[in-house]
């Protein structure tokens, strides 16, 4: 029996897209039970549906839409509740393991400690260390370099999902050189969307190798 792998996404989705590649070429012995979207828009969702896997949409505005901004004690009250239910539905599959490809909401305590002892991995475009908790690490790695007009070591991680946002222990390091001068931030935008893409696969590959029922 195939592990079972429930993918958290937000946006487009190519994250997931390079799982669903490396299982159709064998990389990857998985079963993808549920793809679980933030936003109703993602493009990941089509993506899913294409290769038959469910999906649904758990959105934080329904829990916040009526709150003001001003009120923040309802507001965490209303997270609360949106991680709890959350957590529900992920914990429905009974996943072997969660994996936040593309997901940009934090997972705070009351996810983490349902969910529990089920790993939760995440991909963050930045080395351990830097640029934590920000949805900006790619743009700023970049300006880094060519403020500083100097060479300049980044990349990006999967690591495992604690409460500290992106302090999880790293499961899969990419480091990718940024040189002065030498190409755009949308060209080195794609270099390390390429790095995730294989860091991903090869994260899950890992993860499963060494927790294997």
């Amino acid at each position: 029996m195939s592990p079972r792998v429930t993918v958290l996404i937000s946006g487009s989705g190519s994250n997931l897209q390079a799982l669903i590649d490396a299982k159709t070429a064998g990389s990857i012995d998985v079963e993808f039970v549920q793809v679980i979207s933030s936003s109703k828009k993602a493009y990941g969702l089509e993506r899913a549906s294409q290769n038959g896997i469910p999906t649904k949409v758990q959105s934080l505005y329904p829990y916040t839409k009526s709150i003001p901004k001003e009120d923040s004690s309802a507001r965490a009250e209303a997270r609360k509740r949106f991680e709890i239910d959350l957590a529900a539905v992920v914990l429905e599959d009974q996943p072997d393991l969660i994996v936040c490809a593309g997901w940009l909401l934090i997972l705070g305590a009351e996810f983490l400690q349902r969910v529990k002892p089920t790993p939760i991995i995440n991909l963050h475009p930045a080395l351990p260390g830097a640029f934590d908790g920000t949805t900006h690490a790619i743009q700023m790695a970049w300006e880094k370099c060519n403020s500083g007009k100097k060479a300049f070591t980044a990349g990006c991680m999967v690591h495992l999902v604690i409460e500290e946002v992106d302090r999880g222990e790293p499961v899969v390091i990419k480091e990718l050189e940024l040189v002065p001068g030498t190409e755009t931030l949308e060209e080195y935008e794609t270099r390390v969307h390429e790095a995730e893409h294989i860091a991903i696969v090869e994260a899950v590959q890992k993860l499963l190798t060494t927790t294997k029922h």
